[in-house]
């Protein structure tokens, strides 16, 4: 587990401004698809106040590349996410045979094991990722960019005494 820090994500930085991701689709407040022009009605109402302090009514475009979540238009503020999470990383559970049922001279001892690794990403606030991926030798904090999806990895184990 860790508990608060904060993460910038460039993964939803671009994937934001690409499209990649499903905040940028969809129908927008109006009924209209969100890459729809803002003059046929398209565009998303960002949250947010007017200088003089009434609710944002002026909506941004969503029908270009770049658009208003992600790299060229978004702030980098709506971008970093807090870097806590709990994860089970991994389980290991093992069976040692008695003695007496080996019943061999040869045989001292026999275990069993199954291991499974990654598990389960328990809770986050980082969306699309598993918070300690990503592209860095371990020395890079509050960062993350270029991860691969994480893998669950099973296993098993045999451990024979003579």
């Amino acid at each position: 587990m860790q508990k608060g820090g904060s993460v910038f994500s460039l993964d939803t930085w671009y994937g934001m401004g690409t499209g990649l991701y499903p905040e940028t689709v969809g129908l927008n407040d109006l009924g209209n698809p969100k890459r729809t022009p803002i003059s046929a009605g398209g565009g998303i109402l960002l949250e947010g106040v007017n200088a003089d302090g009434t609710p944002n009514t002026t909506r941004a475009r969503m029908d270009y590349f770049a658009n208003a979540l992600g790299w060229s238009k978004a702030t980098n503020a709506q971008h970093v996410y807090d870097a806590g999470f709990i994860k089970l990383r991994e389980v290991s559970l093992s069976y040692v045979f008695p003695k007496e049922v080996l019943n061999s001279k040869f045989i001292q001892g026999l275990t069993l094991s199954a291991i499974g690794k990654n598990l389960w990403i328990i809770d986050k606030s980082l969306p699309y990722g598993d918070p300690e991926a990503g592209l860095s030798s371990g020395n890079v904090q509050g960062y993350q960019s270029g991860a691969y999806p994480s893998t669950k990895d099973y296993g098993f184990s045999v451990k024979l005494e003579f």
